[in-house]
């Protein structure tokens, strides 16, 4: 007897998906290990040399942190199957209110300003030029860019710091 549904492994999609054309005239992509994805404001920063591992992944945890926070969302990571979050409503909207504490108090820390640009740069992935036109609308765009490219690659540097400092608070 034939099965209707076939189960499709991870790497198997990974190799038949592409993005779609109209994708590909608003972002730009690179290849890595077969896979295409799209390059951001950080990804770039990082191929520049301007900030290193550390910052990445501070970003990459500020903006899983802050989606769930805002909007319930969890982005799980892909699992060997070890290790599995369990519990129910409860649990997770406790570790959502974490989420929002922590994310209250890295503002707290970093000022408006700082939050502002974070979520410019992580949660709205914008542009170094979109951020500037909005940051910095009377001067050149080039300048704008630059300025904004700086404060940001700082601004991650302190995110660095701010999360060791809420460990070691937290313990």
């Amino acid at each position: 007897m034939r099965t209707l549904i076939r189960e499709v492994l991870p790497r198997e999609e990974s190799v038949n998906m592409r993005p779609t054309l109209e994708r590909l005239q608003h972002h730009e992509f690179q290849d890595r290990n077969g896979v295409a994805r799209v390059v951001n404001t950080v990804q770039s920063m990082y191929d520049a040399g301007d900030i290193g591992d550390d910052e990445v992944s501070v970003a990459d945890r500020w903006y899983r942190e802050y989606l769930f926070a805002t909007l319930g969302v969890v982005e799980e990571r892909p699992s060997d199957g070890r290790f599995r979050e369990k519990g129910d409503v409860h649990t997770w909207m406790m570790g959502r209110g974490k989420c929002s504490a922590r994310i209250s108090e890295i503002r707290e820390m970093l000022g408006l300003c700082g939050h502002v640009r974070l979520e410019m740069l992580l949660a709205r992935e914008m542009s170094f030029s979109a951020m500037a036109r909005q940051l910095y609308p009377g001067i050149s765009e080039g300048r704008g860019r630059m300025k904004v490219s700086a404060q940001c690659a700082l601004l991650l540097e302190q995110l660095v710091h701010v999360y060791k400092n809420i460990k070691k608070n937290y313990r």
